[in-house]
Parts: structure tokens; sequence; C-alpha cells
């Protein structure tokens, strides 16, 4: 059993959450020879891929994102795949995936291009989720998203769900990768979040 100190375990109940909640809701989808898509590989995405491996071990996960320092990061997560936005990650992803999409889609930046990404990989009946609060719109027409695919905005989570996470923490099939800052430092944690330089996600602590 792993023991977390109160600044390691903090982020469990934000990211950890938000991204459990974010994928129980489909888990029923993701059975063998199913796909996951993780558009976002920061700290959200991280510990939706491990979530996703956790809960739906028989699913390919493909992480995407800009960076190749958080894809790297993605795949030592357990993804699948690891592929620059862009897109030849479409391309790839319609390989995987005979054509047909992933039947979860999570999108976990919510701007304009990772919104028509999700769009564009998305399936007949499958799950279009998005998490990330981007200010942009998802693309909306009879043949995007696919077909009787479902769109929803999860956000945050229930305690029993929390729980849950606390006891897949607690097992080691989920970590975070946290950064520390004393309270001095806030702005500056503020501005690297910002630029998009924090490796998973950061925790400010009252300084000493």
């Amino acid at each position: 059993m792993v023991i977390w100190i109160p600044a390691e375990a903090a982020p469990l109940t934000d990211a950890g959450l938000t991204s459990y909640h974010a994928v129980k809701r489909s888990v029923h989808l993701l059975g063998p020879g199913s796909a996951a898509v993780v558009i976002g590989a920061g700290g959200l995405g991280q510990m939706a891929i491990q979530v996703l491996k956790a809960l739906a071990s028989a699913t390919t996960v493909v992480a995407v994102d800009t960076s190749t320092d958080k894809l790297k990061i993605a795949t030592r997560m357990g993804a699948d795949e690891a592929l620059i936005s862009g897109d030849d990650a479409i391309t790839r992803i319609k390989h995987i995936t005979g054509g047909q999409g992933a039947e979860l889609v999570l999108d976990l930046v919510g701007v304009g291009p990772t919104l028509r990404m999700a769009a564009e990989v998305s399936r007949v009946l499958g799950h279009l989720t998005i998490v990330g609060l981007g200010n942009a719109a998802l693309p909306v027409n009879f043949h995007s998203p696919a077909q009787e695919c479902s769109v929803a905005s999860p956000f945050w989570g229930a305690i029993p769900e929390l729980i849950d996470v606390i006891s897949l923490a607690q097992t080691g099939k989920i970590t975070m990768l946290v950064e520390h800052f004393s309270l001095d430092d806030a702005a500056h944690a503020y501005q690297l979040l910002h630029d998009g330089k924090i490796r998973g996600r950061a925790v400010i602590t009252p300084n000493d």
C-alpha cells in the first residue's frame, strides 16, 4: 500500500477525481478491440490514461499532445500510442480503429483544434467527452461528430468516486506527478501552468 502525504495526495481530489468520473461513465464501451483517445497529456490526461488502464485494461489507449515531453510521460503512464497532435494523428487513429473511430474520445483541453480532432475521430454510438475548459465550441453538423455519438461535458465527481480514486492510488495503480511550490512562488507556478511547463500538477503549500 502506498502512503500519501497531503501535498502529494491533493491532486487526487482534482485531476484524479475529474478524470475518473469522466472515464467511468464510458467503461462499458471499452471491451477488447476498443480504443480510447486522450487529447491532452497534462495532469488530467496523465491521470485519465492510468484510470483507463485500471478500469478498462483491454482497450487501446492513444495519447495526443503537442509536447513530445508530455507524450513520453503519457507512454510511461501506460498509453499504447503517443501521437503529436495534427492531421497525421487523426490518420493514425483512424488506422488503429479500422476507420471506425474511437469508442471514447476524451478532450482534456477544449480549444478549437482539439475539439475538431475529437469530432473527427469519434465513432458511431461512441462517447465524446469534453473535460477541458478551453474557450471553444464543438463543431456539430450531420457528419461530425459521428452519427449518434454521445457528447458530454462532465465536471468533477462524487465522494464515492473519490474513495475509488484513493483506493487506486493506495494500490499503486495510479500516481500523479507533483511539482511543489511555496506560497511565495504561487504567481510563478501559475505562469508555468499558463505556459504549459508543469509536467503534471502543481501543489502550493504555505511557507515554512
